[in-house]
């Protein structure tokens, strides 16, 4: 199969695949070189971390106890038996702590046949160092025995101490030799890793280099022929044939430049002919538009001085209207004054009528002053004469009688006089009631004309302030048009600045379509 004819597609995935399988292979050989060396380091870890530490700690724990024995020994020898005592009971108990540890390093299981027959020997030195040394030694504290301790620690605790010292220093030797066995498995496997993934980045750089030649010659070639005729198009020029490639995806990338050439070839030749159309359109609406803005601007300028005419009528007519309202109020007080002076009126009217009244029951009242003047007098006569039949001895009776006399006649003479002004007073009261009763009418017919006055007043009032919210809802509604008109006004300047970017935007929709060079537009048809 030639190479022309290969799909990009497959040979990117077999490519692909290559490396993917050699990548996989490799990272499954490190895997595996990955598992041995980390069971390896487990297998260590376990024999140090648990076997060892359990190991250390038995032996630790019997050092403690052979000091606690030493020390009990020394208090008993001084005769400090109870603190003896309690040395031999931190002897017992660090002898069975042993006994723990011990037993959980016999526990961990054990990888090896070396590893376990040195662990067995660990056991066994351990069990005779117990049974023979530590638990007679703890059994003569007890009791204690110093001699019996003495000779046990000459003859059977030096000996089977050195014995459990030397099986454990066997067991961390190997346990050390085994640990250094891993580390260099672990290093061989690493060397081998690295040498393994150097194979494979070498095979990996040999298949790019064979896949970049591969692709140059497949993709790259075609697609810098593929570039140069976009760039051709981009150009504006359309006469240039592009070379025709093979069956794969890149032959139909070039088929497929080819017909878009052809189709923009058609559509540049559509374009170019709309585009005068559009031009000598725009013109035209152009013009349109700027004297339909100039006539728009002309009613907007009658309507902004109608409006200014009105705002001054409506001013004129407010005016006119506080006026009104003003002489209103005053009609209003002046009613009101006069309401007041009306019974003003009526109250002198009615306290001359309780003058005259008042003067009638002082004349009635002056004629019974009278009649008991006159009747003194009568009285006063008739005691003058009974004084005069009594001769001298009635002379002081009636000088007394002349006085009373005299006094009835004053009486009777100023009640006269009395008289006579209560009845001129009368006389001026009775005109003073004419008067007064003449005045009310008038002030009532004043009263009555200014009532009509008001009235026809807050007629005029009500009459003015209607029209004045007549003329402002006029002129709300001229303001309104007058929004209105210069909205339009704006919408019709800005529809005249975009037929004039449209007018500017064709010009340049023709001068980009003259960058096309379309003349073998037929021979190029013909020719497909």
């Amino acid at each position: 199969m030639r190479l022309k004819n290969l799909s990009i597609r497959t040979g990117l995935l077999t490519l692909l695949a290559v490396i993917t399988l050699l990548l996989l292979l490799v990272s499954g050989m490190g895997i595996q070189a990955i598992n041995k060396s980390r069971a390896s380091l487990m297998s260590l870890n376990q024999i140090q971390g648990e076997q060892l530490g359990a190991l250390m700690n038995g032996y630790n724990l019997t050092l403690r106890a052979r000091a606690s024995a030493t020390l009990a020994v020394r208090k008993i020898e001084i005769g400090l038996l109870d603190v003896g005592a309690k040395e031999t009971e931190k002897l017992e108990g660090y002898v069975q702590q042993s006994e723990k540890e011990i037993h959980q390093f016999s526990s961990v299981g054990t990888t090896g046949e070396q590893e376990q027959k040195l662990a067995q020997q660990v056991l066994k030195s351990y069990q005779d160092y117990l049974n023979q040394g530590l638990k007679p030694m703890l059994d003569s504290l007890k009791k204690q025995y110093t001699d019996e301790y003495y000779t046990l620690l000459e003859n059977n605790l030096t000996p089977l101490s050195d014995a459990f010292d030397k099986s454990i220093q066997n067991f961390r030797s190997y346990s050390q030799q085994l640990s250094e066995q891993h580390i260099q498995q672990a290093n061989q496997n690493e060397r081998i890793m690295l040498m393994l993934i150097a194979f494979a980045c070498l095979l990996s750089l040999l298949l790019v280099l064979l896949g970049w030649l591969a692709l140059r010659h497949m993709l790259l070639k075609p697609l810098d022929q593929a570039i140069e005729q976009l760039e051709h198009v981009a150009s504006g020029d359309l006469t240039r044939r592009i070379t025709q490639g093979g069956n794969n995806e890149l032959g139909r990338l070039s088929d497929a430049i080819e017909r878009m050439q052809m189709g923009l070839l058609d559509s540049v030749s559509q374009v170019r002919d709309a585009s005068h159309q559009i031009d000598q359109g725009s013109r035209e609406l152009f013009s349109g538009n700027r004297n339909l803005a100039e006539r728009t601007e002309d009613s907007v300028a009658a309507l902004e001085q109608t409006a200014a005419s009105l705002e001054e009528l409506s001013a004129t007519v407010k005016r006119n209207a506080d006026n009104a309202e003003l002489a209103h109020q005053l009609t209003n007080q002046v009613s009101d004054t006069t309401d007041r002076g009306n019974e003003s009126v009526n109250y002198v009217v009615e306290k001359m009528r309780e003058i005259a009244a008042s003067a009638k029951r002082i004349s009635d009242i002056l004629g019974v002053i009278d009649g008991i003047a006159f009747q003194t007098n009568i009285l006063a006569l008739n005691a003058a004469v009974e004084a005069a039949r009594a001769g001298e001895q009635g002379k002081g009776f009636a000088v007394v009688a002349g006085e009373v006399r005299s006094l009835a006649q004053h009486s009777a003479q100023a009640a006269k006089e009395i008289r006579t002004l209560i009845l001129d007073s009368q006389t001026h009261v009775s005109e003073g009631l004419e008067l007064a009763a003449k005045a009310g009418a008038t002030m009532d017919d004043v009263a009555e004309e200014i009532n009509r006055i008001t009235s026809l007043m807050k007629e005029i009032s009500y009459a003015s302030q209607e029209q004045h919210r007549g003329i402002e809802q006029v002129n709300i509604a001229f303001t309104q048009i007058d929004k209105v008109a210069q909205q339009n006004a704006s919408l019709v300047k800005a529809s005249a600045d975009t037929t004039q970017s449209l007018e500017e935007q064709s010009r340049q929709l023709v001068q980009a379509m003259a960058m096309f060079r379309i003349e073998d537009h037929t021979a190029l048809l013909q020719s497909r």
